[in-house]
């Protein structure tokens, strides 16, 4: 992007939100932290922003923002993806920049232009008109265009928007009746919207999940035992009711995928029905997919840790896990009630996994780390406590195990004069 394109697709500094927006500089405020923004994204935000409020085309931000070069949907992906992490923003629950299936992108917030605090020895003119006048014609124009976007009211949050909202929590409890009642609000939330990846999404994952985890009637599973895998070896995805389910599951998540493009949960849900009909190669395209679209999209890494885990590539398996923890660690305080049950699991599932290589230093690390912000998990505790024992740390150990409340399914605390491991 030449000099002269660049300065042509900025505008005068605004307030978005939170934000403090300079333009010119290419960087936003949040209080006193300045976060820098590539070129290109900060054109994107501008480009949004002149639009006060509709919905920006992907052609049109093509053609704006990428005007004489190539690029395919990845680009543009990965540009929203960088401003939504630059504003704190959540995808599945957008507070700025919300994707608009089949069509683009819009800004939830009104853009207002920034007003300096006055002193005595200040002109009494809004910062945008003396900006304005020293800048010639062109600059003028987009003076006004500032004007246009004060005056563009906030809508309120769409009701289907909602329902995916809510839908979301019911469906990561991952318990009979929570997936029950995650079908009918994206159901709900479908007839609303026909055309909305999200819901097409989120019915396929349930859908899905009702087969491999609870079409046997055993609901009660915990931790991060692979629901893929154990139904694929049980065959409980082969029954003629499973493959029903899971067809319908493919078409709504194939219409995620058509709908939008890089909607990264869409190629989510796909892989992961592609993983209970058995096309394990597929899947794990489609996983990776999704990761690319979006590097906080922590599920596709737990699915390319499970598949990597089902043919026999243990390094793969632990890398991608080690990746879903780090993503989950990024988002979890914008998608708290998503994470937070699985978050403990996760660095488990790394801490045995450390343990099978034989690499009990790292395990240990893990563990403890675990325990860092989960001060009492049992199966932690019980860790860590067998890998102190194992090195002949028997102080260390008792003094792990006197901080169990009680001893559930992970069994007594290891005996430190046994040695365990």
């Amino acid at each position: 992007m030449s000099q002269d394109t660049q300065n042509a697709l900025l505008l005068p500094d605004f307030q978005l939100g939170e934000f403090r927006v300079e333009p010119v500089n290419g960087c936003l405020w949040a209080g006193e932290t300045r976060i820098d923004l590539e070129p290109r994204v900060m054109a994107l935000l501008c480009a949004l922003v002149r639009a006060g409020g509709r919905t920006v085309s992907k052609d049109t931000l093509f053609d704006t923002v990428w005007t004489g070069v190539t690029v395919n949907e990845d680009a543009l992906s990965r540009a929203v993806w960088k401003l939504r992490q630059a504003l704190g923003d959540d995808a599945r629950n957008p507070t700025y920049v919300e994707t608009v299936s089949k069509r683009g992108y819009r800004l939830r917030v009104d853009a207002v232009p920034f007003q300096p605090v006055q002193t005595a020895s200040q002109p009494s003119q809004p910062g945008w008109v003396l900006w304005a006048a020293g800048g010639g014609l062109a600059v003028l124009v987009l003076g006004l265009l500032v004007m246009a976007w004060w005056v563009q009211p906030r809508s309120d949050m769409p009701q289907e928007v909602a329902l995916i909202a809510r839908a979301d929590e019911f469906y990561y409890q991952f318990t009979e009746a929570d997936n029950a009642s995650a079908q009918r609000l994206y159901a709900r939330a479908l007839e609303l919207d026909p055309e909305g990846a999200p819901a097409h999404a989120g019915l396929a994952n349930a859908m899905t999940q009702s087969v491999i985890r609870f079409s046997d009637g055993v609901w009660a599973e915990v931790g991060l035992r692979s629901r893929v895998r154990t139904a694929l070896a049980n065959g409980r995805t082969e029954t003629e009711s499973a493959q029903l389910t899971l067809a319908r599951a493919r078409h709504h998540a194939e219409e995620a995928v058509r709908l939008d493009g890089d909607y990264a949960l869409g190629y989510r849900a796909l892989g992961l029905v592609l993983s209970a009909q058995g096309e394990i190669e597929a899947a794990i395209d489609m996983f990776n997919r999704a990761a690319i679209i979006d590097p906080d999209a922590w599920e596709a890494y737990i699915n390319l840790s499970d598949l990597h885990q089902h043919t026999d590539r243990p390094d793969l398996a632990l890398a991608y896990m080690e990746q879903g923890f780090d993503a989950m660690s990024r988002v979890y305080d914008t998608q708290t009630v998503l994470v937070r049950p699985w978050y403990s699991d996760t660095g488990l599932s790394i801490a045995r996994m450390h343990v099978e290589r034989e690499d009990l230093a790292a395990a240990e690390d893990w563990y403890a780390r675990i325990l860092q912000w989960d001060p009492l998990n049992d199966a932690a505790l019980v860790g860590l406590a067998s890998l102190r024992a194992a090195r002949g740390e028997a102080a260390s150990a008792r003094e792990i195990c006197a901080r169990r409340t009680s001893q559930p399914e992970t069994g007594p605390c290891p005996d430190p004069d046994l040695n365990p491991l």
